[in-house]
């Protein structure tokens, strides 16, 4: 009898062992989104301030970096933290006058501006699919805290405004991944997607993407994907937006 519970005893353990992991990923690369969009004081009766057109955006390249460390403990969210830098700043000389915070800046006025949409990612969420064939899904929320700003400077004039960014918004968070099988070493097709719409403010920031990686116990490997973010404020803090980063990125990743 005791020979014939051995092997059920050590495929439990074995199940076990399997269960309790704790698994680490992490990754960090570069992001090179257009800028477009306009944004305006809510109290300015004027046009909006247009990115490209008044301002000079047009692309820029932004860090990124993330950790996530996923656990066996039930009821308790794995973890993700993520952070973006996206700061891009213009010398620009205005074709039209414009009006920002209470300010008019004149035509043919040279302005330093600055847009800054840095923000960093904390995400609680749940694997609802795993080792489901080649499919793995996850949802759960995010805390996006936002720590930039906007501002218009005049060159030779007294002009100077600026609103801050400086704000936590709560996101709904679903990711999705393919694993390609045959494959000779790990590659995947997937989606991520951040996204909320309440009150005054929309935000969407999602993203497809290729992942390979070495079949090495430490997978390192890669992941190409495009990237599109895009803000829509309607009287926050004074500030109507719309405002759209959008471009391919590249990233070098590990997992544990």
């Amino acid at each position: 009898m005791f020979r014939k519970l051995a092997p059920l005893s050590l495929a439990l353990v074995a199940i076990n062992a399997q269960a309790d992991f704790i698994g680490l990923q992490a990754g960090a690369g570069m992001w090179q989104p257009d800028l477009s969009g306009s944004f305006q004081s809510e109290d300015s009766s004027a046009t909006g301030v247009d990115m490209e057109r008044d301002l000079g955006f047009t692309d820029t390249t932004a860090n990124n970096f993330y950790v996530a460390v996923e656990h066996p403990v039930p009821f308790l969210p794995n973890f993700r933290l993520e952070r973006t830098s996206l700061s891009e700043s213009r010398m620009n000389t205005l074709s039209q006058s414009i009006s920002f915070e209470g300010q008019t800046y004149t035509a043919s006025a040279e302005v330093d501006s600055k847009l800054d949409l840095s923000h960093t990612d904390y995400t609680g969420y749940y694997e609802i699919l795993d080792g489901l064939g080649w499919l793995s899904a996850d949802i759960g929320l995010t805390v996006r805290q936002f720590d930039g700003e906007i501002s218009i400077k005049e060159r030779s004039g007294s002009a100077n405004e600026s609103v801050t960014l400086d704000v936590p918004v709560p996101l709904l968070y679903g990711k999705g991944q393919f694993d390609i099988p045959m494959a000779p070493f790990p590659l995947a097709v997937g989606g991520m997607i951040n996204y909320l719409s309440v009150g005054g403010a929309t935000i969407s920031d999602h993203r497809l993407y290729v992942a390979a990686a070495a079949p090495w116990v430490v997978e390192v490997g890669g992941e190409l994907g495009y990237r599109r973010f895009n803000m829509e404020l309607d009287d926050v803090d004074g500030l109507d937006a719309d405002l759209t980063a959008s471009g391919w990125y590249a990233s070098a990743t590990v997992h544990f």
